[in-house]
């Protein structure tokens, strides 16, 4: 594909940029760490996953932004997994949503899914920029703002929601921060187990199976309480 050739300009210098990698290092510092922790066991295969779709591989810390790495991470509006995904368009891009399973919830199946996404924003936009902005906000939305103020991402943002403005800026942001953090350790995937939930299994068992303790699993997972879910994902680093 193509597409990786128009890079995404991460803006290192951008006083906004810097404002949001302030913000996740100082003022949101303990959970940036711990999902900065999570992302070793993934980033390395998203970015391979993104790059086979013609995705930057910086678009991958879209996952920090969303849901701190988290693989089950849900809101109140309907959003799911590690890339919040609604429903609707997880199920467009090849995901399994239905009463038996949740593919959301599933790192490597939602990655595909959203360098999917985005490659198809990007081919409906033009540019990266407008891409997360509509990855975030909409298509819809997007294009009537556009219509009235701009097809270019530095003439529509002051006219979209405050959140929109702020997503695009706080990737690029995560971005740095996670490719700073990366680039202080050895640079090679690390080998994980991907577990998925049977009938009966609770983290205590598959800790046990595994050799690990529970409160290392929750961590390696995201997961905030003892919950899990049948066909949940259970991501659990093969001891070296």
């Amino acid at each position: 594909m193509l597409l990786i050739f128009c890079q995404f300009n991460l803006e290192p210098h951008s006083e906004v940029v810097q404002t949001w990698r302030a913000y996740l290092l100082e003022t949101r510092a303990e959970p940036t760490q711990r999902a900065l922790k999570r992302s070793e066991f993934y980033v390395p295969r998203f970015k391979r996953i993104f790059k086979d779709h013609g995705v930057p591989e910086n678009l991958v810390w879209v996952a920090l932004v969303e849901s701190g790495f988290k693989p089950s991470d849900s809101n109140p509006s309907g959003a799911q997994g590690m890339f919040q995904f609604k429903t609707e368009t997880a199920v467009a891009f090849g995901l399994v949503v239905d009463g038996h399973r949740d593919e959301r919830n599933n790192p490597f199946r939602a990655a595909d899914a959203c360098a999917k996404y985005l490659s198809y924003l990007f081919e409906k936009f033009g540019s990266w920029d407008l891409a997360l902005a509509a990855y975030n906000l909409g298509e819809g939305d997007l294009r009537r703002a556009m219509a009235l103020h701009g097809s270019q991402w530095h003439q529509v943002r002051d006219f979209l929601r405050e959140e929109t403005q702020a997503f695009v800026p706080k990737i690029k942001a995560a971005a740095l921060i996670g490719n700073d953090y990366l680039a202080q350790r050895p640079v090679r995937t690390k080998p994980v187990h991907e577990y998925l939930v049977k009938p009966g299994d609770t983290l205590y068992s598959i800790a046990k199976l595994f050799e690990w303790d529970v409160e290392e699993l929750m961590e390696f997972n995201g997961i905030d309480d003892n919950t899990i879910d049948i066909d949940q994902v259970i991501v659990i680093p093969v001891r070296e």
